[in-house]
């Protein structure tokens, strides 16, 4: 006896996939539900059945199962593969691919049934297995990298000769496993009167899921995204040259990530690079910035400060994080950086209102006489500014301590 238990894959979802339990609970309460009904008249009720095909069928077929483990087998394809792809998908969205996966399974299977298998066209198909398969599809090309857990077990009936537990990247197992159901296909339309699973129905759905996931460019989204971890992967590993390689693809596709542009900035640091360096750098801290992300925007400016001691951002960057300092209490830095700003861009606003800020904080710290130094310098480099006489009765004050 050998067989394969898929139980896990090492990708986490980003939200409660709501959706997702809900149809493995409906499919379980259907069929709790139709437990006590005599099997044949639910099969024939209930089922899609080729030759008399109906709207209403396709969809109940979708809920219905033909055994309990017929439903453990379905319900856990749904449970392992559902939560990943309704996270990317969206919950509405997940919704109506799931209905339109099971549509697309169930209309592959009529007319295969009807074209090839006319024999076998009057026997019920049920399950959830087609509307699954489209979620197969779309995570083959979504999350083509992520690694799923597979538990396996050879032995003689019930003694055990080896088993244990090994992972497969997912398009290499979703792959197998649609080559599978393909072989399956083929062998039922030339043996009609075999009967058994409804292979068509999974081809039918995993291949509307790959089409609509490929027109969703989920693939690109895919790829980008391993771009980032496989770098991460090499920093780990000590490889910064390989990480370079996966972070400039990477912006290659996505110039406005911030986080890319700051690890590659940090690469290029690590080796003594500054004229690669400095401009990844400065890109982060503006794209922080303008996302609101003004503490990444913070530490990476830290970050190249560490680096390359005396470099400049642009006036704006500049004074946006000298702001966010003093919003955030931390006065010592902020007054580096405004006395920075009134020295690097004399004549402009900036300037202006960084050198009574610079004041400002000197008095906060306990400084009078840096203080004093910097209302000084506003008076004589500001003479008609509108904040004068606002400046000389905070310096006349001074003087008189």
């Amino acid at each position: 006896m050998f067989f394969l238990l898929p139980f896990g894959n090492d990708r986490r979802t980003n939200r409660f996939p709501a959706i997702t339990y809900s149809l493995i609970a409906v499919n379980a309460l259907v069929f709790l539900w139709l437990l006590p009904l005599d099997h044949s008249s639910v099969m024939q009720s209930f089922g899609l059945i080729p030759i008399h095909p109906s709207m209403r069928s396709i969809l109940t077929s979708m809920f219905v199962h033909a055994d309990p483990l017929h439903l453990a087998w379905n319900m856990l394809f749904l449970w392992l593969f559902g939560p990943n792809v309704e996270d990317a998908l969206g919950r509405l969205e997940f919704s109506i691919f799931y209905i339109g996966s099971g549509v697309a399974a169930g209309l592959l299977h009529m007319f295969v049934s009807l074209t090839y298998m006319p024999t076998a066209a009057d026997i019920p198909m049920v399950g959830a297995s087609g509307a699954i398969a489209g979620i197969l599809g779309v995570f083959a090309i979504r999350f083509y990298k992520t690694r799923i857990k597979i538990f396996y077990y050879l032995g003689i009936f019930f003694y055990p000769l080896k088993w244990g537990v090994f992972t497969i990247p997912a398009l290499i197992g979703l792959e197998l496993w649609f080559f599978q159901q393909l072989i399956g296909g083929v062998l039922g339309i030339r043996y009609p009167e075999s009967g058994g699973v409804a292979y068509w129905s999974h081809i039918g759905g995993m291949l509307f899921g790959a089409i609509l996931a490929a027109a969703l460019r989920m693939g690109l989204a895919g790829s980008q995204e391993y771009l980032i971890t496989d770098a991460m992967d090499h920093l780990d590993h000590g490889s910064t040259h390989g990480a370079a390689g996966n972070l400039e693809a990477f912006l290659a596709n996505d110039p406005n990530n911030a986080e890319a542009h700051g690890e590659l900035a940090r690469i290029y640091a690590l080796h003594g690079d500054p004229a690669r360096a400095l401009p990844h750098f400065k890109r982060s801290i503006d794209l922080h910035l303008s996302n609101g992300d003004r503490h990444k925007a913070v530490g990476r400016f830290t970050e190249m400060r560490h680096y390359f001691p005396n470099t400049q951002l642009e006036l704006r960057s500049q004074f946006q994080l000298a702001r966010y300092l003093l919003e955030v209490d931390c006065p010592e830095p902020a007054l580096q950086l405004f006395d920075e700003i009134s020295f690097g861009h004399p004549g402009t606003p900036e300037a202006e209102m960084a050198l009574m800020k610079a004041a400002e904080l000197a008095v906060s710290l306990h400084d009078p006489s840096r203080a004093v130094v910097y209302y000084r310098r506003f008076l004589e480099q500001y003479p008609h500014s509108t904040y004068r006489a606002m400046v000389e009765t905070a310096l006349a004050g001074l003087q008189t301590e």
